[in-house]
This record gives C-alpha cells, sequence and structure tokens, in this order.
C-alpha cells in the first residue's frame, strides 16, 4: 500500500483554508455574539478542509477531496446565512483556486443598488476584480497568501456597508 502524499496544489489549497481560518478567528475578537459564534463555526469547517486536503486523496473525477468539498460548502452556508461575518458567498472559491484555477468572481450586492453607498461598493468591487487577477497570475503562494488577506478586508468593509443598509 502506498501513502498518499498531497499535491503542490493540495497543499496550497490547504494553506488558503488555514489563512481564512486563521481570519475568521481573529474576526471573532471584534464580532457580536451571534457572529462570533458563526466565525468560530467557519473556522473549524475551514480546519476540517485544510487537514482533508492534506490527508485525503480526491476521486479520479475531482481535484478536490469530498469531505474538503463538503466542509467548503458548509462554511459557505454559515456565511450567506450570517452575513455579520464578513465572509461572502461562495468564498470557498479562493481555496479550490489553487487546485482548479477557475476565474475568481466577486458576488454582487443589490441591496446597496439606489443608496448612497452604492459607490462606495463599486469601488470595494473594482479593488477586489484587481486582487483578483493579482492573486490568479501570483506564482508565490507567499504573495497568494498575502493577497488573501487584502481581499477579506475588502469583504470585511463590503460586509460593513451591507449592515449600514439594513440598520
Amino acid at each position: 500500500m502506498t501513502e498518499f502524499e498531497p499535491t503542490g496544489q493540495a497543499r496550497a489549497a490547504a494553506t488558503r483554508a488555514t489563512v481564512l481560518a486563521g481570519i475568521a478567528r481573529r474576526r471573532t475578537l471584534f464580532a457580536s455574539a451571534w457572529n462570533g459564534r458563526e466565525l468560530h463555526s467557519i473556522a473549524d469547517l475551514l480546519d476540517i478542509v485544510a487537514l482533508s486536503l492534506w490527508e485525503e486523496e480526491p476521486s479520479a473525477t475531482d481535484a478536490v477531496c469530498a469531505s474538503a468539498r463538503l466542509a467548503l460548502a458548509d462554511a459557505e452556508t454559515a456565511a450567506v446565512d450570517t452575513p455579520g461575518t464578513g465572509f461572502p458567498a461562495e468564498f470557498g472559491q479562493y481555496v479550490t483556486h489553487a487546485m482548479e484555477g477557475r476565474p475568481l468572481t466577486v458576488p454582487g450586492r443589490s441591496s446597496l443598488a439606489g443608496s448612497g453607498l452604492a459607490d462606495e461598493d463599486a469601488r470595494l468591487v473594482a479593488a477586489l476584480e484587481t486582487l483578483h487577477g493579482h492573486l490568479a497570475a501570483s506564482v508565490a503562494e507567499d504573495v497568494a497568501l498575502a493577497l488573501l488577506e487584502a481581499v477579506f478586508a475588502l469583504y470585511e468593509r463590503r460586509a460593513d456597508l451591507a449592515q449600514f443598509t439594513r440598520g
């Protein structure tokens, strides 16, 4: 029996999941009790993703193993259900991008349309798209990790803007 050794892409995806878990944990320091609870949940699920990518061989038809994909889906559901976490819908793309190379997308924000904050949101979206271009072109993984930190800082700002429209 041969021992499974993750590919370089799987190791990069696992590291990205770990970085995102760290971002979630740092955000708990300033979050409300409800958002903090969900941020801990997201971080724990991202830990499962990272561990799965290190330890499980993906199927022949999928680059990402099933347990990692399921944990990512659960983490994304928690983020969608709790927008105050500052984690966008489909944030798992930042983990799987290292393995699949699919183009990164910025989720829309229809609730800001027509508000005075729409221009600010448009600037944040433009900045996110620029960072996505840099992330896609990044060869060094340490650069990609720094870019992820910047991307999620912008998403946190977008979540703050959305709070103004609800409040």
